[in-house]
């Protein structure tokens, strides 16, 4: 298997057809038996991803014709192989060009072997010059720097300033650790940390307990293993954890704080009725029904519902209710029906970069615009799917106003809704305003996503 070949059929793929990175990495490297193979092919396909903007302005300084008039193959040719020079000290400049040459040969761009080589050539001469235009400091250079689109700097830097964009950008570009959810109605906190550190996790890796939940771990793999799969480790199968970062975690965390403040602790066991109206891949369900409560998980598409159906098996919370719903179109059915309500929005996406760094291409702002006024949609039929006192929850993994404070000023202004001070239902630790109804998580915070979660109670 020539494995640069198989690196350039997933860039095309993400880059060019706009497939989503986990997907097309996680089938390529299914069919990847080498250890180093799959972690070069992982390496670089996700490299080639997350700097793509910085490529792009590398080579439009090497070539004469500009990336966006090149042909896709050789676009995405000479993407792989500046990445390399640039970014993978294990490889040597010779077999970074040399194999780069051949791709195009075997791709049937012979006659342009000479160009690739020659840029590529070019690249190893002024490597220094481009790394330290690439690295200079101030917020002009943000998007070079960190491989962002402009409105995308322009947008974070307008809410954040530049210094806590520039946090927010590098953190994109770290090597995160898998975050991991213990279920704990299978056994203790404790129980599930020690069968972490006993399992066999295949690629060599660390297990780490989370500072704010107790029943939250971090795997971070060794310095020579390549990429974690915990999926594929006994404990993972039997249904002791799930893979979910760990601010997702805290909006089952909240839903369950708030739930008891307002209706006590049930000493039977017995919870409220919930309803998750945009439940897929199934995290926040699972750990609702986990952690007690009668949950209806609902998706739109039979896909996505088999993937809910699927953690639910896995994990043995066999009673949650799996359904096909159209969460933008009201449903009769679920009017006043539910102790609580969690929407987390389909969203813009930008507070997860780190781990789906392809969102960064996909994304611009008028659709950002569009997915605000499907939410809101949906939070007005969420909004009578609650019974009276009853909570509801909305969360994105976004950053942007229009899609977060944009929305919790919507619903504070449907009759009977209010905000629920979220301070006091948060892990100590983590910070929120002391009569704000949301907290917002910037990438790197508490070393997970960035995420938004709002609170709101249903007057009688």
């Amino acid at each position: 298997m020539n494995i640069r070949n198989l690196v350039l059929e997933n860039v095309i793929a993400i880059l060019e057809e706009k497939k989503p990175l986990h997907l097309v990495l996680q089938a390529s490297l299914n069919g990847i038996e080498d250890s180093r193979d799959r972690g070069f092919a992982a390496r670089l396909t996700r490299g080639c991803v997350e700097r793509a903007v910085t490529l792009d302005f590398c080579l439009n300084r090497l070539s004469k014709l500009a990336t966006d008039k090149q042909k896709p193959v050789i676009r995405n040719i000479l993407r792989c192989g500046l990445y390399q020079i640039l970014f993978m000290d294990s490889v040597s400049d010779f077999a970074a060009c040399d194999e780069s040459v051949k791709l195009a040969v075997k791709r049937g761009f012979g006659r342009l072997k000479g160009v690739v080589n020659g840029i590529l050539r070019n690249a190893c001469r002024s490597r220094e010059e481009l790394l330290s235009i690439i690295n200079a400091e101030g917020k002009d250079n943000f998007c070079v720097k960190y491989s962002v689109p402009n409105w995308m700097a322009d947008d974070l830097t307008g809410q954040f300033g530049s210094e806590k964009t520039e946090e927010i950008f590098r953190y994109f570009l770290k090597e995160n650790p898998v975050h991991i959810r213990g279920n704990i109605s299978k056994g203790s906190a404790e129980t599930v940390f020690a069968l972490l550190e006993k399992a066999a996790i295949p690629g060599g890796s660390t297990v780490k307990r989370n500072r704010y939940v107790d029943y939250c771990f971090t795997v971070e793999r060794t310095q020579d293993s390549s990429a974690i799969d915990i999926t594929d480790t006994k404990a993972f199968k039997d249904g002791a954890f799930v893979v979910q970062d760990f601010s997702s975690v805290l909006v089952g965390y909240v839903a369950d704080r708030a739930f008891t403040g307002i209706n006590g602790n049930n000493k039977s066991g017995i919870k409220g009725r919930v309803l998750d109206l945009c439940a897929a891949p199934g995290g926040k369900s699972m750990h609702l029904a986990d952690l007690g409560f009668e949950v209806t998980a609902c998706d739109v598409s039979q896909s996505k519902l088999k993937l809910i159906r699927e953690a639910a098996a896995r994990c043995g919370f066999d009673k949650t209710e799996i359904l096909e719903n159209d969460a933008s179109v009201y449903n009769k059915a679920f009017e006043n029906a539910y102790d609580m309500v969690i929407c987390d929005l389909p969203c813009s996406g930008l507070g997860i970069i780190g781990k789906k760094p392809d969102i960064k291409y996909n994304m611009t702002e008028a659709k950002s615009g569009e997915l605000a006024i499907l939410q809101r949609k949906i939070l007005e039929n969420a909004v009578r799917y609650v019974k009276e006192n009853g909570i509801l929850i909305f969360s994105t993994c976004t950053l942007r106003t229009c899609e977060n404070a944009d929305n919790v000023a919507f619903i504070k202004e449907i009759p009977n809704m209010e905000g629920m001070p979220i301070a006091g239902l948060l892990p100590e630790g983590i910070a929120a305003g002391k009569d704000d109804c949301f907290v917002q998580i910037l990438p790197g915070e508490y070393d997970s996503d960035g995420f938004w979660i709002s609170c709101f109670r249903k007057k009688a």
